[in-house]
């Protein structure tokens, strides 16, 4: 082949190959890919560039594109390949946290089933590669075709939430083309109830801010806000924040969740209200009823008698009879919800939106307003852009024109539908009536494999874009490495192709599309920073990972709502079990099911991890004959589905639910085949006011097959069986003075034989305050990134053989009322001064180091596990085997630690790497190392800030001071192995 067709063909040629070695070093010659076998040499720099030393990491700030949040991001890049992902502290939306999906961004860069250029459909049906041009030039014959013909049919773009410049693009594309073309923004979690709600309620049609971070009261109608809701980085800070224990004021915010399944946010509530599904609306109006008929509304005038008369007949007793929630328990609510200083309340979670979610959601509108919440906890300045997303009616009127074959050219991008949206819709069936399909998706999955063309866009990580999360704020997006396969930018595409379709040629002049950026920045720039040369905005623009335009002052909003005719849910199907599908906040609506961090990430409640389980409650177990690992069927009018049974009291008992996010056909080695999807159970039953998908709409037969394994978890045991381990307290005792917990009788820490340890100066120790850690597990994911630590898959685990170096212990217990509590606390290494471990190694692998730390010496470790059996807090980890890494997955590999090999213990190490890199950049610069500038992987991403790391035998440092807090507790501290991890206990309100 020629040069010219080897470059189009996506093969490394001559001139590439040794203008990457001048520029980029020899790593980069892997990421610049090469469609045959990659470069095994490591070449040194023939030039090395000015910009880049060795063993120095390059940061690039940028935008996280895994969900609509728009977290900003920090990219880690060594030697050209970007290698770990943390949090922007200058993005005002998650404050430099981040959570497990954004973690495992570098998955999706390097994962080894991602398309490696552009392909076309054959007449057999196969997709076989193309070159680029020809690709383009295809696509542009065929929009020749439709311009030309005029009857072709409309063409159709589908794309994920996207803002600013892509969609003004796209939007422009499809204008020029002519025809009627529309583009239709689709997100599996959508909000469209709550637009319309908020317009019927306030007369605005949009999302607002939901200040979780101001509300001294939080009540949540089952919106998953630590979860998938909106923005959950950013709530689970705010949240953190206002319902932790202050230590310094003694104050702690209260949250209550109501919703039929405890999810990940309910087990973090003060109190879960189980209500019947699907009436909570008529709970938020009971809540009203009471705080107006009691005199506790914070509105007066013509509102509150508006709202006394939508009220009236809304009282306790007949709430009750409808959501099966006790009467004592409503009155409770109301009056703290009116007694609060910044009351809140939200709903709109998808799990529980139902045929009457608008009418819910408008009723907890009206219970906000109630409260005088409107204006300071919602606030309408700062609206979402998930606001623009398409309805769900939309979405039907699409698969309708499909069908009638009024769509000619359907193009769609980083977005799946035709896994998301339930079978019943029919999505799929009227693909195949559409003539042209163009898929830009980066994988083969179930959408794309019904396209004619497959143009593989850039992941976030190797393109140029922008991304507005919320008014105000302008996430940009920049590569932060050079592509690692043969493909192509949407966006340039798009402008390419431009070229050559007849009539619009001249409409789009842009060289690329980040030209056509840099170009549609220039507004921004004179609405920001006029005074500046754009050149030097720019700059810092990019540097700072995009612009804040600063917080608008909060604005509230009338109450235009004049009646409510809130009606219950209208449910489909003749079984007894209310069926409940929910969003997964590792795998979401199943985009992150080809991240084998994701799949291996235990599920904060059951701990199980590479499949899909049913929720059922012990009562309905009982009656049904299940134990766990049973093998039910649930089946409703649209189909059946088989998965096994997890039993737990953190559902009713009328009620069964498996998470969303499982059960792909195509999306990749660690996606298919693995679960089940729970939307094959779902008719298209929309909501009555809004159109949008009705989630809760299902009752489902449940019966048992007769099969029965074991249900693969990393935890088997339930209880702490009463160990002291995840420690609670009440808040009585937190705002006293209490004997704190780890002083038990007869202990005496300064007893013992073993010789106290003597440290060159630093002893580095960890505290962790389990009133904010939720479980999350984003912890987990940031430290397999950082450590190397490798993927086992189901069969290992099943054998108890998971290798993450931080696991989140999860127990269930009972408080003095018979209510159930989840408690989690994070378990690392505890560093043990008197470690178990050590005097038991026949080859004094493992030591404590001059600073505190329990090392390893890989290369000494000969495997006979002893150090495991003896390991008090069973924290090691053993290599059962060689673990490799499919190409090019191993790319992701921080060069910092040893990727162990077999037959080793390995274990958590206080991410001593990044320890000794800050210690020599301060003994480089001739000072000590400063409080807080080292911060461990799982500290780093926590978006809790649980965790704090540093120096304890500092006492000015902040580490120090929390592990003196008189919450503060060491686990089984009377075995004396005095471990410089300290926990604070979890505060618990004795009445919410």
């Amino acid at each position: 082949m020629s040069e010219r067709e080897n470059k189009e063909n996506g093969a490394i040629n001559r001139r590439d190959f040794l203008k990457v070695i001048g520029v980029a070093g020899g790593t980069a010659v892997l990421a610049a890919g090469c469609s045959s076998s990659p470069v095994d040499t490591l070449i040194p720099y023939v030039v090395p560039p000015e910009d880049m030393i060795p063993g120095i990491p390059k940061w690039y700030a940028s935008t996280c594109r895994a969900c609509p949040a728009g977290c900003g991001i920090l990219v880690k890049n060594r030697e050209g390949r970007a290698i770990k992902v943390e949090g922007n502290p200058a993005s005002p939306i998650n404050k430099g946290a981040l959570c497990t999906v954004g973690q495992a961004v570098p998955q999706e860069l390097y994962n080894p089933d991602r398309l490696r250029g552009p392909a076309v459909k054959n007449a057999s049906g196969d997709f076989e590669p193309i070159s680029w041009k020809k690709a383009e030039e295809l696509l542009a014959g065929k929009l020749n075709d439709f311009r030309e013909k005029g009857s072709g049919g409309k063409v159709v773009f589908i794309t994920e939430n996207v803002t600013g410049t892509f969609k003004n693009l796209i939007d422009e594309w499809l204008q020029a083309l002519g025809g009627g073309g529309e583009h239709l923004i689709y997100e599996t979690f959508s909000y469209e109830p709550l637009v319309k709600a908020n317009e019927i309620t306030f007369g605005v049609s949009s999302i607002p801010a939901y200040h979780i971070d101001k509300s001294d009261y939080l009540l949540s109608f089952g919106a998953d806000y630590l979860e998938t809701w909106l923005s959950p980085t950013a709530y689970q800070r705010g949240y953190s924040e206002v319902h932790s224990f202050n230590d310094h004021s003694k104050k702690r915010g209260k949250s209550v969740q109501i919703e039929p399944r405890m999810s990940l946010t309910g087990s973090n509530s003060d109190k879960w209200v189980p209500v019947k599904p699907g009436t909570e609306g008529f709970l938020a109006l009971g809540i009203a009823n009471v705080i107006v008929s009691r005199g506790l509304a914070k509105v007066r005038g013509g509102d509150l008698a508006r709202i006394r008369e939508i009220t009236a007949s809304y009282t306790p007793d007949k709430v009750a009879s409808i959501t099966e929630v006790p009467t004592e328990t409503i009155e409770e609510l109301a009056r703290g919800f009116a007694d609060a200083r910044a009351a809140l309340a939200i709903g709109g979670g998808k799990a529980n939106s139902g045929t009457n979610s608008t009418e819910t959601l408008a009723a907890i509108n009206l219970l906000n307003f109630v409260a005088g919440s409107v204006g300071k906890t919602v606030d309408f300045s700062e609206p979402q852009t998930i606001s623009q997303a398409a309805s769900y009616e939309e979405l039907s009127s699409l698969v309708e024109s499909m069908t009638k074959g009024e769509v000619g050219l359907l193009l769609i991008h980083d977005t799946n539908p035709a896994f998301t949206l339930p079978p019943s819709l029919g999505f799929r069936e009227a693909m195949s009536k559409v003539p042209v399909i163009v898929s830009f998706s980066s994988f083969r999955d179930e959408t794309s494999d019904a396209a004619d063309f497959l143009l593989p866009d850039h992941t976030n990580l190797e393109k140029w874009d922008d991304y507005s999360p919320r008014k105000g704020v302008l996430g940009l997006v920049q590569p932060a490495m050079v592509p690692v396969f043969n493909t192509k930018a949407t966006g340039d595409v798009i402008l390419s192709v431009s070229k050559n379709v007849n009539g619009i040629k001249s409409s789009f002049t842009a060289n690329s599309y980040y030209d056509y950026l840099r170009d549609s920045w220039r507004k921004v720039h004179s609405d920001v920073a006029p005074h500046e040369t754009f050149e030097r905005f720019w700059v810092k623009a990019v540097r700072n990972g995009g612009v804040d335009k600063g917080g608008s002052p909060t604005r509230g909003a009338s109450f235009t709502l004049r009646s409510l005719n809130l009606k219950e849910p209208e449910f489909e199907g003749s079984g007894e079990m209310y069926f409940v599908a929910y969003p997964s906040y590792k795998l979401l609506d199943g985009r992150g099911a080809n991240k084998p961090w994701l799949q291996e990430l235990p599920d904060a409640l059951t701990t199980s991890v590479w499949g899909s389980w049913v929720e059922i409650n012990p009562e309905t177990a009982r009656k049904f004959g299940v134990v766990e690992g049973d093998f039910l069927s649930i089946e409703s009018p649209q189909g059946t589905i088989e998965v096994q049974a997890f039993v737990y009291e953190g559902i009713r008992p009328d009620t069964v639910a498996v998470g969303i996010g499982q059960g792909h056909t195509s999306y990749g080695r660690y996606a298919n085949g693995v679960g089940v999807n729970p939307l094959t159970l779902l008719s298209s039953k929309a909501d009555r006011n809004s159109g949008a998908l009705a989630w809760l709409s299902q009752k489902v037969k449940v019966a048992k097959t007769g099969r029965k394994t074991r249900l693969v978890k990393t935890q088997y045991s339930l209880t702490q069986a009463d160990r002291e381990v995840a420690v609670w307290t009440s808040m009585k005792e937190a705002t006293g003075h209490h004997r704190k917990n780890g002083s038990h009788e007869g202990y005496n820490g300064e007893a013992g034989f073993y010789p106290k340890h003597k440290y060159l100066g630093h002893r580095w120790g960890m505290s962790i305050d389990l009133d904010k850690c939720t479980g999350c597990g984003a912890c987990v994911v940031a430290c397999n990134a950082e450590n190397n630590i490798p993927i086992v898959m189901k069969p290992q685990i099943s054998k108890r053989r998971e290798m993450s170096w931080i696991r989140i212990d999860r127990f269930f217990e009972k408080d003095s009322k018979g209510n159930l509590e989840v408690r989690f606390i994070p378990m690392p290494c505890q560093q043990c001064e008197n470690a178990p471990c050590e005097p038991v190694c026949p080859v004094y692998a493992t030591y404590t180091n001059p600073e505190g730390i329990n090392a390893m010496i890989y290369n000494r470790c000969v495997g006979t596990r002893y150090c495991s059996n003896n390991c008090t807090y069973k924290v090691r980890r053993f290599n059962w085997f060689e673990h490799k890494w499919p190409e090019p997955l191993n790319w992701q590999l921080n060069p910092d630690v040893t990727v162990r090999s077999v037959g080793v213990m390995e274990k958590c190490t206080f991410c001593i790497q990044r320890i000794q890199f800050k210690k020599g950049v301060a003994k480089d610069e001739g000072r000590t190392v400063h409080d807080g500038e080292i911060q461990t992987a799982c500290q780093q991403t926590c978006p809790s800030r649980a965790i704090v790391f540093g120096d304890i035998n500092d006492p000015d440092t902040r580490v120090s001071k929390t592990s003196q807090s008189e919450r503060g507790y060491t686990v089984f501290p009377e075995i004396n192995t005095q471990p410089a991890v300290t926990y604070l206990k979890r505060v618990k309100w004795d009445k919410v």
